[in-house]
């Protein structure tokens, strides 16, 4: 069980770098006219939740359990590496030109 708790961890944190990627990338290409910022912000929000639940639940398994830990930790170091693509990807959008999301 402990297995199926490291591959859900590793599995959300590439289906969110995936998801925030293609949104990236839709706002970039087309702008707001095709990818709604709010749609997109919403996201956020519910991959900030799911991955912190997650992470959470990880972290225990960790301390909880030795014979994993290795495992436990590679799946943190896995979910955490969102975090500056998320900043990332945050200061393109408020950076790209021609665009006025937060400027």
């Amino acid at each position: 069980m402990k297995n199926n708790i490291n591959n859900t961890g590793k599995t959300i944190a590439l289906v969110s770098f995936v998801i925030g990627t293609i949104f990236l990338s839709l706002y970039l290409y087309y702008g707001e006219s095709v990818v709604s910022v709010f749609l997109a912000f919403l996201f956020v929000i519910a991959a900030i939740i799911t991955n912190t639940v997650i992470l959470t639940v990880i972290i225990g398994a960790a301390i909880l359990n030795r014979v994993d830990r290795l495992e436990a930790l590679k799946t943190i170091i896995t979910m955490l590496i969102n975090i500056p693509i998320a900043i990332l990807y945050f200061y393109m959008i408020a950076t790209f030109p021609g665009h006025k999301f937060l400027l």
